[in-house]
Order: structure tokens, then sequence, then C-alpha cells
């Protein structure tokens, strides 16, 4: 369930009117929780474990740089990103709507990817050096593709995490990471004789750690559960980092290094590119959003520890090197200082979001006061509806009675005395209809009866807000048409299925949204309750105990309840209550409100207990 900041009511629709889900229909899914088939799966597994041994393999030949270059480009890395590319495009169609921005930036990273590679490769074909001279932005702009994508990702799974945070999080572990290899590799790495594939790496060893922190954070905040998607995003990632610092080192020593280990490695990583896409699910956990905001806070330990880390590893690349790189000293301080300022800035932009979080808290606690002092009121107004209605109905006994009395109706012959009861009886009885008349003004509500949307929006916000507790809950719409009224029978099973109904979305379908409606169709009543959920598909999952008390409530009023719902596409809970037409008589006078089942009645011929008393 995504979260929201409060229920609302808004203004009714006309009754009856559907409400539209908010995910498109899932035609194509794989049906097992990923969006790509098992076959093509298992086809994709078994094509990296053929392939990686023989490029391996083949690398063996690959005695100058321009063969390993073509082996590490062609095979290593072409063999996995062409097909990726497919699969990546066929995911990105049926990805989880709100993941799909962050996975339409890593298509892109992985496209950018590919171009390098088909630049390498145009350039030892041609011998033209532009598309080496071009590697440097290349590679620059596939790096911050897949960053931004991750970001993406992450951010979609924060809860009410500021992504500010993170953003100067991941900058201080790259920059207490990158400091201490720049110090101590960096000069090898600019002045060698292949500068032109040392630098792009080390570009690419920078972004691949940036991306170690994005995708454990993005693990961490799903959750347990898609683990495959998990493993493989982080060995992408994990794998990506010694694989960029070994080709940068082959760089170095312009090519002399065994090949076989390297393009093997080259080939795990690149393979991620195909195994990722054909791992992702149809829907990603809710992250963060499924927690209450208090608990949402976030702590300071890891990113403390990564800074106070590369602190230390620097001031020893520094007190290694400072003999003979004398700007090692001015380098190292300029990150320290920068370190620290990232540090204020992290801090600063943690109160924030902390003080947003128990903001959030206090909105939920006068939310809930906001509930209880309107279910309080209800609760009043319910004891006198039913006390009233009593009263009339003793009101109407009485005054029967009074006019019965009062039609001087005696046997002939009979004694004064018998008229002079009859005449005490129809006076007491004209009293007691008096007094009764001035009670049920007592007793009722000087406004009036509440207005049905009041009545009904009450219970079902307060029932929500106690369902989910602290933690966030789907944003409610509640909406009743203007003129339903409704009786005390009706309104309590109307009541029991909405709640049931939200019961339910709470268990099962992770809504950000939920809207009832309750209306009139003709001579019943129309009640439905739409989320845009995980949904389901019923005709695969068995009837719940949910469902069937849902049915039995229904079955009182002569109603029925069915349930509409694909996996994607939410659920829809629709009952109609009377759909016999039996139950229910239609509208006395033209323009009146009906009610439905009849008014409530005395119940003749009760049991006494105690009579004597």
């Amino acid at each position: 369930m995504c979260e929201t900041d409060r229920r609302s009511s808004a203004p009714p629709r006309p009754s009856g009117a559907a409400l539209a889900p908010r995910h498109r229909p899932s035609a194509g899914r794989a049906g097992d929780g990923l969006v790509v088939f098992r076959s093509l799966r298992c086809l994709g597994l078994v094509w990296v474990a053929v392939t990686v041994p023989g490029v391996t393999w083949l690398s063996s030949y690959a005695h100058s740089p321009e063969a390993y270059i073509f082996v590490l480009v062609y095979l290593a890395s072409g063999t996995y990103t062409a097909p990726g590319l497919v699969v990546g495009w066929y995911t990105l169609l049926r990805a989880p709507d709100d993941a799909r921005l962050g996975f339409r930036m890593l298509y892109a990273g992985l496209c950018m990817t590919f171009l390098i590679g088909v630049g390498l490769l145009v350039g030892l074909v041609t011998g033209w050096r532009w598309a080496n001279v071009l590697g440097v932005p290349a590679v620059g702009i596939s790096g911050l593709a897949h960053i931004v994508g991750l970001a993406i990702l992450v951010r979609t799974r924060s809860g009410r995490r500021a992504l500010s945070v993170d953003i100067v999080e991941a900058v201080a572990a790259v920059v207490a990471v990158t400091a201490p290899l720049v110090v101590l590799w960096g000069p090898s790495v600019v002045r060698s004789e292949q500068a032109w594939f040392t630098v792009p790496c080390s570009l690419v060893l920078m972004f691949t750690i940036a991306g170690v922190y994005w995708t454990t954070v993005l693990c961490v905040r799903l959750g347990p559960g898609r683990r495959a998607f998990q493993v493989c995003a982080l060995a992408l990632t994990c794998v990506g980092v010694v694989n960029s610092s070994l080709q940068m080192a082959q760089g170095v020593a312009n090519f002399t290094l065994p090949a076989p280990p390297l393009i093997a490695l080259s080939s795990l990583t690149a393979s991620m590119y195909l195994l990722v896409p054909l791992y992702v699910p149809e829907f990603l956990p809710p992250g963060l959003s499924r927690l209450p905001p208090q608990a949402q806070v976030r702590g300071a330990r890891l990113a403390t520890v990564v800074a106070l880390a590369g602190i230390g590893a620097l001031l020893a690349a520094t007190a290694h090197v400072a003999d003979e790189r004398p700007w090692a000293v001015a380098f190292s301080l300029g990150v320290v200082t920068l370190l620290f300022v990232l540090a204020a800035l992290r801090q600063l932009a943690a109160f924030g979001e902390t003080r947003r979080l128990y903001r959030q808290v206090e909105l939920a606690s006068e939310e809930r006061g906001r509930l209880l002092t309107q279910m309080l009121e209800r609760s009043v107004q319910d004891r006198r509806r039913f006390a009233g209605q009593l009263h009339e109905q003793a009101v109407s006994a009485a005054a029967s009675f009074a006019t019965l009395a009062g039609a001087g109706y005696a046997p002939r012959g009979a004694s004064p005395l018998v008229t002079e009861a009859s005449a005490l009886v129809r006076g007491e009885l004209g009293r007691h209809a008096d007094s009764l008349r001035d009670l049920v003004l007592a007793i009722r509500s000087r406004d009036g009866d509440r207005r049905s949307r009041e009545r009904l929006g009450t219970p079902i916000a307060a029932h929500l807000a106690s369902v989910y507790g602290d933690g966030p809950t789907p944003h409610l719409t509640v909406e009743v048409a203007e003129s339903l009224v409704l009786d005390w029978v009706t309104e309590t099973v109307v009541l029991q299925i909405v709640h049931e109904a939200l019961h339910n979305v709470w268990r099962h379908s992770q809504a950000a949204a939920v809207d009832v409606s309750i209306g009139t169709a003709g001579t019943t009543v129309a009640v439905q309750v739409a989320d845009d959920g995980v949904g389901f598909d019923p005709a695969q999952v068995p009837e719940g105990p949910g469902l069937a008390s849902m049915r039995s409530s229904a079955a009182v009023v002569g109603g029925t309840v069915t349930i509409t719902s694909a996996p994607g596409s939410g659920t829809v809970v629709a009952a109609r209550l009377g759909a016999g037409g039996e139950a229910w008589p239609p509208p006395s006078e033209a323009g009146t409100a009906p009610s439905w089942p009849p008014a409530l009645r005395l119940v003749p011929d009760l049991p006494v207990e105690d009579e004597e008393e």
C-alpha cells in the first residue's frame, strides 16, 4: 500500500457510477510474478551458462591489444547486451507503472553501453580515432543514465524519506572510496600509453561504485522477496567494480595481463544485462511505504562508517606517496574538507526529513481524534434515531387507542359508570400521547438526522484508519448518493460489506487509493469498493472467509456480492442489496427518497422475565 496523508470524502458522483481501475490490463504477463515467461528465462540462463565458458576459451587466442579489444567488445559484451536490448524493451513495456521511468533510464544506459561497444569496434576496424575520443563523454552519459534510473527506483520505494539525503550519502561514499585510488594510481591511469582505454575504465569504476551504493539501498528498501532480481542487480554492480578495476589495470599494463580471467569476468558482468530484465517482477514490493512514519526515520551509522574508513585510507595513501607526489597532500585536504561539508549537508537534510516524518505522526493523531469525535457524535445520533422510531410507534399506538375511545362507542343501556370510565380512559390516553410527542421532540436532534454521506463516511474512514494503524493508508474516497436514505438494518449490512472489503485491501492489495461508492440502482442499493492494488485472478484464488462474510451479510437483505479483478488491474467489490426485487418496495410518493427495507418495528409478544416486578 502506498501512503497518503489523510482520508477524504469526495463530492458524490451519480449513483451507480463505475470506478475505473488505475492499472492497465495484464495481458502478456508471465503469470508467476515475473514479467518475462519462464521458458524465456530458462533459455537466457542456458545461453549464459554456455557462452561464458566459450567466450573465455576463445579469449585465450587474443595475443594482441586489437584481438583483446575485439573479444572484449564483440564477444564478452555484445553476446549479452544485444539480446539484453530486446528483452529489456519487452520488459520495459510491461514493467510496473510506478517504476516505469526508472526502467526507462536504465534501458537508456544499456543502449548507450551498446553504442560504446559499437564505437570501439568501428575504431578498431577502421582506425578512426574519433570513436575513441568520444569514449569519455559516452561513458559519462551511460553511467549517469544508470545512476539516475537506480535513484528513481530507490525514490519510489523510499516512503517519505527524502531523496536529497540519499544523493548526499551516495556522493560522499563515491568520494571516500575513489579518493585513495586517485592518490595511488591516478597518474598511472592518465599517463598510460593506452589512456584512451584506461581513462574511460576509471570513469566506469566510479559509476559502478555509485551503482553499488544505489543498488544496495534499493534492495534494502524493497525488503524480502524478488530475490533473483535483487541478486542479479547486485551482481551487475559488484562484479562490475572488480571488472572495471582489472580492465583499467590491463590498460595500464599495456594489455600484457592474461586475457581469459579478465574476459571471463567481463562476460559475467555483461551477462547481468541480460539476466536483470529476465527477472524483473510484475510488482515491486512497496518498500518503506509499508512502514509507519516513525519507523522510516533513518540512522547515520553506515554513512559515517564509510566516510571515516575512506578518510583513513586516504590519509594512509597520502602518507605513502607524499614524497614523490606533493600534490597528494593538497588533494587529500580538499577531499577531507569536501567530506565534512557533505556530512553537514546530510545532517541538515536528514533533520528536515525527520521533522516531516514526525509531522505525519502528528497528522495521523489529529485524524484519529477527529474520527473518534465523529464516531461519538454518530453514536449519539443513532441512539436518538432508534429512540425516535420506537417512540413514534408508541405515539401512533396511543393515538389509535385514543381515537377508538373518542368514538363514543358504548353498549346500549350502559351504565353512567361505564360512560364515565370511557371518558377517563380517553383523557388519559390523550395525555400520554401528548407526553410521548414531547419526548420525541426532546430526543430528536436539533438539526435533524445527519446526511447519509456523513453517517456512512465516518465509520468507513475510522475503520480504514484502525486497520492500517500507524502505517500509511491508501487515499480513501467515499461517495454516497445525496438522496439515499437507509434504515438501520440496511445501513449495518452496507458497513459490514465495506469494512470487510477494506480489510481485504489491507491484507492483499498494496493499494495506493480506494474508492467507495454507495448509491441506488433502480430499486436496489448499489455498493462498490474499488482499489488500484495488485489484483488477482479470481479463477486461481479460492474464495476466502472475507468474501463469504460479505455474501452472508448481503443475503440478510436479499443481496448479492461480485468480485472483479485481474493481476495488475486492481479489485472491485460490487454488492447489490435487494437484487431479488421483493425485499425493497418502490417509493410510495414521487420524489420521495425510498427507505429500504421497511422501518424498524416493535416486536410483539416478547417474553417478560420477572413479571411480578
